[in-house]
């Protein structure tokens, strides 16, 4: 069975060089292939080049033309299938957010959601589409997205079509995918297509008939729920054994924890991929199950912020992909948070990374603990009320974490240029560290100045 990793560019694009010490990781650990996400990083040309690598729209200089063929090549000079993601009608942010596209829009104060009744939007991901495939003529399969449609059957056109088709609300979507799907199968015939399942879950047996989607589409279904939370309805099953005869798993190994966190724990992650082993076990014998995609977001959508950067997480990939590779789905292996260093590309991110969750513990631990609150509070610094000698602790503890902040800053700055892009480092260090390191440098500022004048009187 296919064990493919999942490569989120739309965050922290990972530069070649550090992409073939990943790939080699991936294939020792068991991976079979990699499910690559470009969406900005790709080189888009002709009348798309505005939406893509080209013009560096991402920030990052990644991908170059010749870099996408290099990382499709390097991945399979590793024994790794390639599968390209792209997707078709949501999570197009990075194409509906030029005023060149805001007509496309189903809901026009959000470009994430493609409206699927226009012509030009089916032109439009149809060229996208092209474009991917034509950068590997050998393609196995293609991954068409099509997951948290978040807006639909908001502009007028579409309300009406909803109002008047005979599958409602679902022709809208169902009638852009198969198009897209249609158009793919003409392209390149022997061409496997994935899907995100989650927009058909609610779909009517009937309704997911008429498309006729078993010989069309393959879908992933996708639950990051540890065990103790992951659930799949039996009614879902019995509906799907009805529609399709083959389907994946979509667990995932990292960005699933919260859009904002820093870390990958392990144990959670393992727990999804435990959860899905015995949830295939459950599954109809109707339906074939091919593989499990294991999902490693870089980002909730185009404009949130970064999370779980992939060196920290090669750990948690290797867990999980080990849980994959055993014979026995009920065998309790023990897992670590760490890695052997010559099994771990990018190691010195993943230090910096864990020592800045720690020194930005000790940081709040100052800003909101007794001290500050005792004796440095905003009432005593408004009415200039102190004692320098307890202000005295405040200013040394602050330098100290200053100190400590600085040179991890620039250490991880350092290391971040080297496996990712410009903007990506930039807009790590500025969503992490600057708030952090702002607030203690007034929190030593106004320390420093009151710590000079001796023992209030009475508040001012």
């Amino acid at each position: 069975m296919e064990r493919i990793v999942h490569l989120d560019f739309k965050g922290a694009p990972l530069k070649y060089l550090y992409l073939e010490k990943v790939f080699r990781c991936i294939k020792d650990w068991g991976g079979t292939g990699v499910l690559i996400e470009w969406e900005d990083t790709f080189p888009f040309s002709f009348d798309l080049v505005d939406f893509g690598s080209a013009k560096n729209c991402g920030g990052d200089d990644l991908y170059s033309l010749q870099q996408i063929q290099d990382i499709i090549q390097c991945a399979k000079a590793n024994g790794l299938q390639v599968i390209q993601l792209i997707q078709t009608i949501a999570h197009l942010e990075y194409i509906l957010k030029h005023p060149l596209c805001e007509h496309l829009r189903e809901s026009p104060r959000s470009p994430a959601v493609l409206c699927p009744t226009k012509q030009e939007s089916l032109n439009l991901v149809l060229k996208l589409v092209q474009q991917v495939l034509d950068v590997q003529p050998d393609a196995k399969y293609i991954h068409i997205g099509a997951d948290e449609v978040w807006h639909t059957a908001v502009c007028s056109d579409c309300q009406h079509k909803a109002s008047t088709h005979k599958y409602k609300v679902a022709s809208l979507f169902l009638d852009h995918i198969r198009e897209v799907i249609l158009y793919i199968k003409q392209c390149r015939p022997d061409v496997t297509i994935l899907m995100w399942d989650d927009m058909l879950r609610p779909m009517s047996v009937e309704t997911l008939q008429a498309y006729n989607l078993r010989d069309l589409v393959q879908p992933v279904i996708w639950n990051y729920s540890t065990m103790e939370h992951f659930q799949i309805d039996k009614p879902l099953w019995d509906k799907y054994d009805k529609i399709f005869t083959n389907f994946w798993a979509g667990s995932a190994f990292k960005g699933a924890n919260g859009s904002s966190q820093m870390l990958s724990p392990v144990g959670r992650y393992v727990s999804n991929q435990e959860a899905w082993r015995r949830e295939i076990s459950r599954k109809p014998n109707g339906i074939t199950y091919n593989g499990v995609i294991l999902t490693g977001w870089s980002r909730y959508d185009h404009y949130a912020t970064l999370c779980e950067l992939f060196p920290v997480s090669l750990p948690s990939l290797h867990s999980c992909l080990r849980v994959w590779s055993r014979l026995d789905c009920a065998d309790n292996e023990t897992f670590s948070e760490v890695l052997p260093e010559e099994q771990w590309p990018g190691i010195e991110v993943a230090r910096c990374i864990h020592s800045f969750v720690m020194l930005r513990e000790r940081c709040y631990s100052l800003l909101h603990g007794d001290l500050v609150a005792t004796w440095l509070n905003p009432w005593q610094i408004k009415t200039a009320y102190t004692s320098p000698v307890q202000v005295e602790s405040v200013a040394n503890a602050s330098q100290t974490l200053l100190t400590d902040l600085k040179g991890l800053y620039t250490e991880t700055k350092k290391h971040l240029d080297q496996i990712t892009g410009r903007r990506s480092t930039e807009e790590w260090i500025a969503s992490f560290f600057d708030t952090i390191l702002k607030n203690i440098e007034e929190l030593h500022r106004v320390a420093s100045i009151r710590r000079q004048i001796g023992a209030s009187v009475k508040p001012i």
